[in-house]
Parts: structure tokens; C-alpha cells; sequence
């Protein structure tokens, strides 16, 4: 289309097309009143609460398969100290009283710490390394003695619910050592350092 074609065109469009061109505005929105807003929430809310009922009743007939969810225990128990160190491959020093349970602990598949637990209460443990493997933690530590050459300090632990623990822990020779006694703790300890030597 030319613009003589258009002008033509345009000259033969009626003037009142023209004026109600001009003078369109365009129609305001609807708005929804709150009401309408409100209650689409409140379904949405009904339906998130039918499915987490469905869902939860439906996972009360699910019963555990035990054979699935045992893990192995990770302790071995032996039958001397001498059996303990064929595991752990090092010596472990034992002291002079009577034992309830020698065990070795195994940590993927490899034994790497020896426990002794003894009749009066009292436990030791042994593995390469540093660090705390008491097992017990939080506790306070009420002071640190030398004792032939090795440092070894002593906790305190005790709670609202449990009895009041106390017990050492040292490093000696590139193996780390904790003793949980009941009787006297310097003694014990002193003997088993000597023995490590």
C-alpha cells in the first residue's frame, strides 16, 4: 500500500471512529478481593496438611528390616593380652589385678586400639597417635603431673545424671593412653608407664 492508497483510505474512515480512538483508555483490572486471596492460602494449607497426614500414616506400616540395619559390633572381645597384641601388633602393658574383658577395637576393618577392662572398675586404653580416647569428654581438667619424663593429665567428669568419672590421659613413645580409675590413679599410672618403657 502506497501512501496515496493510505491517505484514501484514511479519508474515508468516519470521524466518530476516530473520536472514540482517541478517546479509548483502557480498562482498569479486576482486582480480587482479599477474601478470594485468603481463602486460596487456606486451601493450599489444608492440602500440605492432608498429604503430611497421609504421608505419616503411611510410613507407620513400614517395619523395620533388623537384618538390614545391623552393624557389625566394632569391638573384638579376647581372651588374653597376648591374643590383644597379635591384633593391634604392639604391646600393651597390663597391670597387676584382675581383668574382666581384654578387647580390641576395629575401625574399617583394621584394629587399632586395645581396652582393658578391669574388675574394680577401672579401664584402659592404648592406639598409635595423639589425641583424647578416653571416651569420656567434657571433662575438667584438675591438673598435670610429670611422671618420668611423660606428661600426664588428669579430668574430672561429672553430670546430673551419671556418677562422678575421673581419669589421665598421656602420650608416650608416639601411642596415646587414657585411664578411667576408681582407686589411686598415680600409682597405676606410674606402673603403666614403666612397663611401656
Amino acid at each position: 500500500m502506497n501512501s496515496k492508497k493510505f491517505s484514501e483510505a484514511m479519508s474515508e474512515l468516519d470521524t466518530r471512529y476516530v473520536e472514540e480512538a482517541i478517546g479509548y483508555q483502557k480498562k482498569k483490572s479486576y482486582k480480587k478481593p482479599v477474601r478470594f486471596k485468603l481463602g486460596a492460602m487456606a486451601a493450599c494449607l489444608c492440602l500440605v496438611i492432608a498429604g503430611g497426614v497421609i504421608f505419616t500414616q503411611n510410613n507407620r506400616n513400614n517395619i523395620p528390616n533388623p537384618e538390614i540395619v545391623q552393624i557389625p559390633n566394632p569391638f573384638i572381645i579376647v581372651t588374653s593380652v597376648e591374643e590383644m597384641e597379635e591384633y593391634l601388633d604392639f604391646h600393651v602393658p597390663v597391670l597387676d589385678k584382675e581383668v574382666e574383658t581384654y578387647s580390641v577395637l576395629v575401625v574399617d576393618s583394621y584394629p587399632t586400639m586395645g581396652q582393658i577392662n578391669y574388675a574394680d572398675g577401672s579401664e584402659f586404653r592404648i592406639e598409635y597417635g595423639s589425641g583424647d580416647i578416653s571416651g569420656v569428654y567434657g571433662g575438667t581438667l584438675e591438673e598435670s603431673k610429670d611422671i618420668e619424663g611423660v606428661k600426664v593429665d588428669y579430668y574430672r567428669y561429672a553430670d546430673d545424671t551419671a556418677q562422678e568419672l575421673t581419669y589421665a590421659i598421656w602420650e608416650q613413645n608416639g601411642f596415646t593412653f587414657s585411664y578411667l580409675y576408681t582407686n589411686d590413679r598415680i600409682a597405676d599410672v606410674e606402673t603403666i608407664i614403666q612397663k611401656f618403657k
